[in-house]
């Protein structure tokens, strides 16, 4: 733990206290390397998905930004952030009051016990904040003197198809695998780049299981810091702060509170003692949502949404399924190019941004890449050719003839 001498003996006498109560209650964490961090790094590495020593993009510093004016709105506070590696590692606000790190550091442990066991999380690398490093060094040396400028516009489409794999295996030609199979066939990559596209990969497999399981991950450190809080032997005004602090995260209001939510869901897990330490090891947010959501927790969690009780359920289902990625599958390539099918579910494609997610794929594959989807009840068939210079997108209804898209669809 890293603080003044005297504020760390009183910080590590409190983890001490917290961490004898997470044992005898059963959490298993491990190892964790605390860390009091004043706010902008702690803003910063939250930006950085965890790793502060991956490849500086202008996306993080997108994200940064974001959380910056999230809590300027006091949308947002943040706390800590705990890193999924071995050991786990923690950064808490150093400006946080004693009475509150208490509690945080609670939730950082039960943080810490869901990456140990979960199985998404325990197969991830262990050393990942070192090899980010690793690859950041590469990523640097790939691009000396004036190519950096070709670089970066590389580096920028690669950004797009982060999202378009498969979380669950690295096969190429599993659907979902978008980016492996561009890094693998594309006809036109160089060496250095299907190199970048592999470290692309490898960047967002580890930041993956936290977007799948946010409302799973919240809700048990949530429940586990208010049980842990309940057991120890704590001052009135102790108490008190804690119990403000647990009221402010649990709070709900115009959009999804994942603590509370989480909180909520883990209650009825709770019921059973033995499902709940089985349910930690396999579920994500869609599952968790789908076996214990009812009426009396969407009430209390979900009362901004409007609807009946199972439409409701249906459309949260529907935004957490493939951690809330639309799902675009390989549908074949030969001759040049590249076919790509959306699964639709009722939910339509951005098309503000498709143009531009399109472009890049076309690009990194070097030819012209299809995608069908359905827009209006209709079922189209989008065409990108940006890999010549060709900024418009062509629509055709399936099986139809072609047509140009509007100045609207223009690459940006």
């Amino acid at each position: 733990m890293h603080e003044t001498a005297a504020g760390s003996l009183a910080l590590q006498s409190v983890l001490d206290d917290v961490a004898a109560s997470a044992a005898v209650a059963g959490l298993d964490p491990g190892p964790v390397d605390f860390q009091m961090v004043p706010a902008r790094l702690l803003e910063t590495v939250t930006a950085y998905g965890g790793l502060l020593t991956r490849l500086g993009h202008w996306s993080f510093g997108k994200a940064y930004y974001r959380l910056k004016l999230a809590q300027q709105y006091h949308e947002l506070r943040l706390y800590e952030l705990v890193v999924p590696s071995r050991p786990a590692v923690a950064y808490l606000l150093d400006q946080t009051p004693p009475a509150e790190t208490r509690l945080v550091m609670a939730h950082v442990l039960a943080h810490a016990d869901f990456f140990r066991h979960h199985v998404r999380f325990a197969q991830q690398p262990g050393d990942m904040p070192r090899r980010a490093g690793v690859w950041r060094d590469w990523m640097a040396a790939a691009a000396p003197g004036r190519r950096a400028r070709a670089w970066e516009p590389f580096l920028d489409d690669a950004a797009v198809l982060a999202d378009l794999i498969d979380p669950w295996t690295r096969d190429p030609a599993a659907p979902l695998n978008v980016l492996p199979l561009v890094a693998q066939e594309a006809p036109g990559l160089a060496d250095r780049e299907r190199h970048a596209l592999w470290i692309v990969e490898q960047e967002a497999r580890f930041v993956r299981p936290a977007l799948e399981t946010k409302i799973a991950n919240e809700g048990w450190a949530t429940w586990w810091h208010r049980r842990l809080q309940r057991s120890q032997r704590l001052t009135l005004g102790e108490a008190l702060d804690g119990a403000r602090l647990h009221a402010q995260v649990v709070a709900t209001g115009r959009v999804l509170n994942p603590y509370a939510l989480g909180l909520a869901l883990w209650e009825r897990v709770a019921e059973d003692p033995e499902r709940l330490w089985r349910e930690r090891v396999w579920t994500n947010d869609a599952a968790l949502v789908d076996r214990y959501l009812d009426e009396s927790v969407a009430a209390r969690c979900l009362s901004h949404a409007d609807g009946a009780f199972g439409t409701v359920k249906a459309q949260l289902l529907a935004a957490l399924d493939n951690g809330g990625i639309p799902r675009i599958e390989v549908d074949g390539f030969g001759g040049g190019g590249l076919r790509l099918v959306h699964r639709f579910d009722g939910r339509e494609l951005d098309w503000a941004l498709l143009p531009h997610a399109l472009g890049a794929v076309s690009r990194l594959w070097g030819g012209p890449v299809d995608l069908a989807t359905h827009r209006g009840g209709a079922a189209l068939v989008i065409t990108s050719r940006a890999f010549a210079g060709d900024g418009v997108l062509s629509e055709r209804v399936a099986g139809g003839a072609a047509a140009v898209l509007g100045s609207g669809s223009r690459l940006r």
